[in-house]
């Protein structure tokens, strides 16, 4: 995938954690907010991360909330 301002390709591993990036990391900066991240844990198995945008209140309480619940 291409990115929408400079044109260079958006990286395999950036597209793995944002698959709807539209953006590289050089030009993320200026389109895209605070991104929060949490790890939550399932029953006995490694932790998830989870990636919400900062300015989501109630995803934000969603996730704090199944951060605390799965430590």
């Amino acid at each position: 995938m291409q990115c929408r301002d400079c044109g260079d390709c958006v990286d395999a591993e950036r597209l793995e954690v944002f698959p709807d990036a539209e953006y590289c990391v050089k030009c993320s900066g200026r389109h895209t907010g605070r991104v929060v991240g949490f790890l939550v844990f399932g029953h006995k198995t490694g932790g998830e991360l989870v990636m919400i945008n900062g300015n989501d209140k109630e995803k934000l309480r969603l996730a704090g909330r199944a951060n605390r619940r799965s430590r």
